[in-house]
């Protein structure tokens, strides 16, 4: 269960008490496009991923006309549910132990030497999150039974602590 979160807009309170996959899709999307450090540009993306979220029922220029201190408060609630519970329980859906990279004894001669080979660029956290998310929605859709436009409405934690469930109990059953 995530908290409530509600803003004040057109003279109404809108709220959202659940998060369904479709709207967590929104976000990634829309935090992955977010690569600016630009204020004007991280406002933007806020008022989008609040109105996404919100279900569209307020234009950006509703948003904008919104109380600043309401709308941040939104915006953060938002984010910390996406981060901090959704995005956690996605990537801990099935646990894994870190790789860790042997070293050698050339590393610091060929670093002095400049003989290190370049490092991959680091991967965009959102899009890791996109993708993790499609495979989920591919294994919920064959599990569930339902069609993808059924996923997409569902509660996304709770289809998350359902699909972490499965795969903690995938072997109990078999002899």
């Amino acid at each position: 269960m995530i908290p409530e979160i509600e803003i004040t807009c057109r003279g109404g309170t809108v709220f959202i008490n659940s998060v369904t996959v479709e709207q967590y899709k929104k976000y990634v999307s829309l935090m992955e496009k977010n690569g600016s450090d630009r204020v004007t540009d991280a406002m933007f993306f806020n008022r989008r991923i609040v109105q996404e979220i919100f279900g569209n029922r307020m234009s950006l220029a509703e948003l904008g006309g919104a109380e600043v201190v309401e709308f941040l408060t939104a915006a953060k609630g938002i984010h910390f549910i996406m981060q901090n519970v959704i995005s956690e329980k996605l990537l801990n859906i099935v646990e894994v132990e870190p790789v860790e990279q042997e070293t050698s004894a050339f590393d610091e001669y060929d670093i002095e030497n400049g003989y290190e080979e370049e490092s991959e660029p680091e991967e965009n956290t959102w899009k890791v999150c996109g993708e993790i998310l499609d495979r989920v929605i591919k294994i919920a859709i064959r599990l569930l039974k339902n069609s993808y436009s059924q996923c997409m409405r569902e509660d996304i934690v709770s289809l998350l602590d359902y699909l972490k469930f499965e795969l903690d109990t995938i072997n109990e059953n078999q002899t």
